[in-house]
């Protein structure tokens, strides 16, 4: 398990996009809510029949409906607070703007992460969500205060995105029966989606039917395991390895294939060039711990004025409106009260 250890620390570059999953932990369900009123209206992606078992069809309105019952209330909730952050940013005279968001996008696809949420949510939801992540950026640096040190800090935090030698983004599959890989291979050449076959093919113990995906430092790898390495520098950006082994010397072998998805020049960035970025990163941080936000955020919540529409779910009301209060103190990795984000 050490060099699956490794795969996760090397994935997982810290910074502004990863405090933005969090806020769209249940943005993957919007597709799905956007229809669930029981009304005929279609959802873009969802077949009349989505799936069948031994022939046994199981419709889309079943489907959608347990959907809604199960996890519509979260979804509601959650758009409930982001409209109210982002009303709230107008009337500061802090609106997100357009550029914001798309700056935002654009430091997604720098860090190879815009595919995967676009592909998750859709790109119209994906903005949406942008938005309000950016409203309470603008809010957070209207009313709490930011020290240089805490720029510095997080910059320090997050230099392996602003710091590294040349990389690629590689998926990979891994598992410890070398003969599933080569069957997954064969699929792979025979013009399968990779997706496709890492969820046919991988370890579930190492991944949850997905393939890892992680950024190879081609001049500085570090702990990551050289065979990986050596994979990534010989196999061409779109196309995928064969089937590599590592691991033995320390403990059982593993096995793996990967395909790079893109390759990035070596970049050294100093503090100053990207301070504005490291201020929304930190902004964002406090939006969701410092107390004296919340309970400003809190009271937007108390006096907004909602009506719900759906009866089984009428009793939110009470919920947003009323919020646990923050205590005094919040940790740097506490959460707050927030819009369900």
């Amino acid at each position: 398990m050490r060099n699956n250890a490794l795969f996760a620390k090397a994935g997982n570059e810290r910074g502004l996009d990863c405090a933005m999953k969090r806020t769209l932990s249940l943005a993957a369900l919007f597709v799905l809510t956007a229809a669930l009123s029981g009304c005929g209206v279609r959802v873009s992606d969802v077949p009349r029949t989505v799936a069948k078992v031994n022939g046994d069809p199981i419709d889309a309105a079943v489907y959608l409906d347990q959907v809604h019952r199960r996890f519509g209330e979260d979804v509601l909730r959650n758009l409930i607070e982001q409209r109210i952050i982002i009303q709230w940013a107008q009337d500061e005279k802090v609106p997100p703007t357009r550029r914001q968001i798309q700056e935002q996008i654009e430091r997604l696809k720098r860090d190879g992460n815009y595919e995967d949420q676009v592909r998750i949510m859709g790109e119209d939801n994906l903005w949406s969500e942008i938005e309000a992540v950016q409203a309470r950026i603008n809010l957070a640096l209207k009313f709490t205060k930011i020290t240089e040190q805490e720029l510095k800090d997080a910059y320090e935090a997050m230099k392996p995105r602003f710091v590294h030698g040349k990389r690629r983004q590689v998926l990979v599959v891994l598992n410890t029966d070398a003969a599933k890989l080569e069957r997954a291979l064969k699929e792979l050449k025979d013009g399968r989606d990779f997706r496709e076959v890492a969820a046919k093919y991988a370890d579930r113990r190492f991944s949850m039917g997905e393939p890892i995906r992680v950024w190879v430092d081609l001049d500085e790898p570090g702990a990551m395991p050289p065979a990986i390495v050596k994979a990534a520098k010989e196999t061409k950006v779109g196309e995928v390895s064969d089937v590599l082994s590592f691991g033995g010397q320390t403990g059982s072998a593993q096995y793996a294939i990967l395909k790079v998805v893109r390759e990035q020049a070596k970049m050294n960035k100093p503090f100053r060039d990207v301070k504005d970025e490291i201020k929304s990163y930190v902004a964002l941080q406090k939006s969701q711990t410092d107390p004296a936000f919340l309970r400003k955020f809190n009271k937007r919540l108390r006096d907004a004025k909602i009506e719900i529409n759906i009866k089984q779910f009428r009793n939110l009301v009470y919920a947003i409106k009323n919020p646990v209060e923050p205590p005094s103190m919040i940790s740097p990795g506490g959460r707050g009260q927030g819009t369900g984000q």
